[in-house]
């Protein structure tokens, strides 16, 4: 680490600047801040050393979930500006392969009094460490040949957040469709939809009662008409004279009010009135919405919306065309779920959750179960090549020799992006695209790493597909319970549950013995983000998760 020393300057209000970059770290420019005020200047330069554990190393490796680790930082010095005032703090964090003597983060403080920008950048550096989703992936020792010049990539083997980044960029949203509003819950919108008319387009009245005029100071008046819902008599009242109306009733005129008929009493062809207020009892033209108005823009079509789009004629609106799914089942260990399993057989449980998957999003794939067949697989993707969007090929991921699915993906055209991640389980999830945008993913045969790989990799190429924006796959909670010894290399996601604790959103960790453990996938609806080497996490523990449940 290194510190700068301290310096005059021109003081300003607070201001708060981070960037996160994977470019070589920018000295940080003049030494000055707007305003009349003087104070301090403070400097931290975190630096890799050329050591790591005791033993000599060329680079470090971090990683981050940007968007949230961006915002923590920013919350972290808000939260302690009260305690260490402060007039502007710049952090800028850079990511990937970091080489020794190079700069991991650089933090600059402008403060009134060089005490206060001290114990801001000493308490904010002790936050970042247990508070903010950036984590070293890596060391890379002195004698490797991997390269650290700056510019270097990420890892050739990608964690979570690379793959979902290379999915979406694969992924082009697909042609468009209309459908008619009875088939249209859950599908995407992909046009704007404005108010034909002013909403409502009428004067109506929001209560059962009586019209009378408003300049009318009269109490007892005479029963001229009646007007239900549906009917249109416009008419002038005269002082004196009323009118029976029912709710959503049409007002025959303007500058009227309603008088609820639980406020009248009704004699005969007479009505007095025994209470009056202020309220006019009326839903006026265009108090929604007026003509033009845009009600709904593109996204999900919940049955709220498709209410809004059938109170306006929108009888058929333009969604993105649902993706044409192909799901191939292999090896011969399986067995259909109705069958009893030989020896050394087991029931096929991935056809069924892939199935469950993609009906929570309205599509129907197409499901084959061919062993360890392929040429029979070769047969079936020749033969529905044009109509599959996305393709699944369960099992026959990993590396023995009777793995087929890389050479069978590449043999119909996909090129191979992902052929091994750092996600544990997942570690043989395969991806591929066309040069025509189709994708197709290898999913490992464990039950566990389908659940993973469906919900975050193949969930992402859904989201891009139908035209969803990016989203935040990681939300931030505290762990309910403790997890210990959880260490390992790669990335882990722990089946857990939501819960509430204390008022607080928290997740609770399930038990699972090994990613073909099916057990823990009854309560799972969230996957807790272990970084790598973690060696555990004790109860209260801020953690970062990704929700399974998928809205409807």
């Amino acid at each position: 680490m290194k510190w700068l020393s301290f310096l005059l300057f021109p003081a300003a209000d607070m201001d708060i600047h981070v960037q996160i970059t994977r470019e070589k770290i920018p000295a940080f420019g003049p030494r000055s801040t707007p305003g009349g005020q003087t104070g301090a200047l403070t400097e931290f330069h975190g630096i890799v050393r050329d050591e790591e554990n005791g033993e000599a190393i060329a680079a470090l490796e971090y990683e981050a979930y940007e968007p949230m680790a961006q915002a923590q930082m920013r919350q972290i010095i808000q939260e302690l500006e009260p305690a260490c005032p402060c007039l502007a703090v710049s952090i800028i964090h850079r990511l990937g392969i970091i080489p020794v003597g190079e700069t991991a983060i650089a933090v600059r403080i402008f403060s009134r009094h060089r005490g206060e920008g001290l114990a801001l950048a000493a308490r904010f550096m002790d936050r970042l460490k247990q508070d903010v989703p950036i984590w070293k992936v890596r060391s890379i020792p002195k004698t490797s040949a991997v390269s650290v010049a700056p510019t270097a990539p990420v890892a050739s083997v990608p964690g979570i957040l690379e793959i979902i980044e290379l999915v979406r960029s694969q992924c082009a949203p697909l042609p468009t469709e209309r459908v008619p509003l009875h088939l249209a819950s859950g599908r995407f919108l992909r046009e704007e939809i404005r108010a034909p008319e002013d909403e409502p387009h009428f004067d109506r009245s929001s209560v059962d009662g009586y019209a009378i005029r408003l300049d009318d100071p009269a109490l007892e008046f005479t029963l001229i008409d009646e007007i239900r819902a549906g009917e249109w008599k416009p008419r002038l009242l005269a002082k004196g004279e009323t009118v029976r109306i029912a709710t959503g009733g049409s007002l025959p005129a303007e500058h009227l009010k309603v008088v609820m008929k639980e406020d009248v009493e009704v004699t005969g062809g007479r009505v007095r009135v025994l209470r009056s207020d202020s309220e006019r009892h009326i839903r006026f033209r265009g108090e929604n919405a007026r003509a033009g108005d845009v009600l709904v823009r593109p996204g999900p079509l919940r049955p709220g919306t498709l209410s809004l789009l059938a109170s306006v004629g929108c009888t058929n609106p333009l969604v993105s065309r649902l993706p044409r799914v192909l799901h191939i089942a292999t090896g011969d260990e399986i067995v259909p779920p109705e069958a009893t399993p030989g020896p050394a057989q087991i029931r096929d449980s991935d056809s069924i959750l892939v199935r469950a998957f993609f009906h929570a999003f309205g599509i129907e794939p197409r499901q084959l179960r061919l062993g360890e067949d392929p040429t029979a697989a070769r047969d079936a993707l020749r033969a529905q090549a044009g109509s599959t969007d996305i393709l699944l090929i369960s099992g026959g991921a990993s590396v023995g020799e009777h793995d087929f699915t890389r050479q069978l993906l590449v043999e119909a055209g996909y090129g191979i992006r992902v052929s091994k991640t750092r996600v544990r389980p997942g570690k043989p999830a395969i991806f591929g695209v066309t040069p025509d945008g189709r994708v197709a993913f290898g999913l490992p045969g464990n039950p566990l790493a389908h659940y993973i790989c469906l919900n975050l990799f193949v969930r992402a190429a859904l989201d891009a597909l139908i035209g969803l924006p990016p989203r935040d796959i990681l939300e931030q909670a505290d762990l309910a319970e403790p997890l210990l010894e959880v260490e390992n290399d790669r990335e882990t996601l722990w089946p857990a549950c939501t819960c509430t604790l204390s008022g607080r959103r928290a997740v609770r960790p399930l038990r699972w013995n090994n990613s073909g453990d099916l057990t823990c996938l009854a309560l799972a609806n969230a996957l807790i983000f272990i970084p790598p080497r973690t060696k555990e996490l004790p109860a209260g523990a801020q953690v970062l998760f990704a929700s399974t449940e998928i809205a409807q």
